[in-house]
């Protein structure tokens, strides 16, 4: 009786090695990112999810460490992720929270 490894699956697919997952997300996700890049698509949450859940897929799958094979790549695309949020205004809503209680208490404290 073989196992299927849980984490070879992705939405509806099973990959047959996490070298093949790791491809495959990663070369997905990347495609997303050059889409909202090239203005295909809009630099929204939903967006921005597509490639966000596939390295955080792909972190859960290889654990601790992701290896060196694929290292440059995934932090490469978490960069050009977070630099996405920032390009589009994102504030987690906490920061966003802070930032409106800041705003509020500078405009009392001038009058």
């Amino acid at each position: 009786m073989t196992m299927k490894h849980p984490r070879l699956k992705y939405e509806q697919r099973t990959f047959a090695h996490i070298d093949e997952m790791a491809e495959t997300l990663l070369h997905e996700a990347n495609e997303q990112l050059v889409r909202i890049d090239m203005g295909l698509l809009p630099n929204d949450v939903p967006s921005r999810n597509y490639a966000k859940f596939r390295l955080m897929h792909l972190q859960r799958s290889f654990g601790e460490h992701i290896p060196i094979s694929f290292r440059s790549t995934y932090n490469s695309l978490w960069s050009q992720l977070y630099r996405l949020e920032h390009q589009g205004d994102y504030k987690h809503p906490y920061i966003q929270q802070l930032l409106i209680q800041l705003k509020n208490n500078d405009s009392s404290s001038t009058k």
